[in-house]
């Protein structure tokens, strides 16, 4: 497939927390439910199937069951389809159930591998079809702009364990799971199933969205101004970093909190008949996201920046960050791939909480809310001892310093000297 101008959100990702298979445009992952089986009762093989392209296709489904049970015994597993045909939409994204049935004679035990064997049709023949996820899975996902029910499956199928692991042959995907003593509760009815969970139409265009909650989304821009939003900001850094195992001194949480400030208070640009579909930061495509979806989160504007919008103005910061440390610096950090990647990959620690550095945290973070440091005050705050205390925080911070993260340190004491200067 052509490298994708779209990249759909990764719902797989989110729910086996990555790992996936990939069988021509799709990819998918099995699980079994409940992964722990008494003797005699029915579980459920659960295949989560995502359309990484923009065309139709259907997948053939056929059930591998175990041949023997751990006692060689035969015909201990058994399901009524053979097999199953599901049509997938560009992009869809959802799951197959295949019941499956145990004797009540079947020996319990560990070990046992359930399988499903795919194949993968494509609809249109005459197309080539074009990538609309990216080769790891696609774009980031936000689960609360779906709906509350889509919200609750989605939460239901993480706490499952997905398997990725094609068993040694092509076109395949197994799973374990463990056989239990008889039970004497009911066996239940069950039948196969498709269940969709995601289509293009949860994802409709940005501008279509932001036209619709237009009015709301401007009340909480307007709203969204340091004398509201700087200490629930403070806080929520401090929270995060101190998660993130980097608990942040004052001076460094407060420069954060300056630059997601700044930016917050840059506002957007409208469209115009010139200029439909501005450039817009991230924070704000989410904002109307989120409140085309839940329009009463807009009374309440902290709370919905701290919790609901935080992340993405980390990203849209660390991009605008690299251009202000690099226009005072007069230095290059990198292309437009390369500051959104590094934004990324911040975004990532801060949403997994994984452990984060010096680096990470000052570049360009905290230098570019040392840039800002003049531009966002707050009431009785002095500046320059702003500036000072930070000094003293760099200096604590000197025994992180290495040879990789030397020249950030360097930066960090350019900054503070010419502010120190200036004011």
């Amino acid at each position: 497939m052509a490298d994708q101008d779209i990249n759909y959100p990764d719902v797989l990702g989110f729910v086996t927390g990555g790992p996936r298979l990939t069988q021509d445009v799709v990819q998918c992952a099995l699980a079994a439910r409940p992964g722990r089986v008494p003797a005699g009762k029915t579980f459920d093989l659960l295949l989560l199937v995502q359309n990484a392209s923009d065309i139709d296709v259907d997948v053939i489904l056929q059930p591998e069951l175990p041949a023997r049970d751990l006692k060689n015994q035969q015909h201990r597993f058994d399901t009524k389809t053979n097999r199953l045909v599901v049509g997938l939409r560009p992009a869809e994204v959802g799951y197959v159930t295949l019941p499956v049935t145990t004797s009540p004679t079947t020996e319990p035990g560990q070990g046992y591998l359930a399988g499903v064997r795919l194949e993968v049709k494509r609809m249109d023949k005459k197309r080539k079809p074009q990538r609309v996820r990216g080769p790891q899975g696609g774009g980031r996902f936000v689960i609360e702009e779906l709906a509350n029910d889509t919200q609750q499956q989605l939460k239901s199928l993480q706490e499952l364990v997905f398997s990725v692991n094609d068993g040694g042959k092509k076109s395949q995907v197994v799973t374990p799971f463990v056989m239990q003593p008889p039970s004497i509760a009911s066996l239940k009815e069950a039948k196969p199933g498709w269940t969709s969970l995601w289509t293009v139409a949860d994802y409709a265009d940005d501008y279509i969205i932001a036209r619709k909650v237009r009015d709301t989304a401007r009340q909480v821009v307007q709203q969204a101004r340091r004398e509201t939003v700087f200490m629930p900001l403070l806080k929520a850094t401090q929270a995060k970093f101190q998660a993130c195992s980097y608990p942040l001194t004052a001076p460094e949480a407060i420069c954060i909190t300056k630059i997601l400030t700044l930016l917050l208070e840059m506002g957007v640009v409208d469209p115009t008949p010139e200029t439909p579909r501005p450039a817009w930061p991230r924070w704000y495509t989410r904002l109307c996201r989120l409140l085309n979806r839940e329009a009463g989160l807009a009374e309440h504007p902290a709370p919905l920046i701290t919790q609901y919008l935080y992340n993405d103005l980390v990203h849209d910061s660390v991009i605008y960050g690299f251009t202000m440390v690099g226009t005072v610096t007069n230095e290059n950090f990198g292309s437009p791939e390369e500051t959104g990647s590094y934004a990324d990959d911040i975004v990532d620690v801060l949403e997994n909480t994984k452990p984060l550095d010096f680096a990470r945290a000052y570049f360009p973070l905290i230098l570019a809310g040392l840039i800002a440091n003049a531009r966002v005050t707050m009431p009785n705050e002095q500046i320059r001892e702003t500036v000072f205390i930070l000094s003293k925080a760099v200096e604590k911070r000197r025994a992180e310093r290495t040879p990789d993260n030397a020249f950030i340190f360097d930066i960090a004491n350019r900054l503070i000297e010419r502010a120190l200067d200036s004011v």
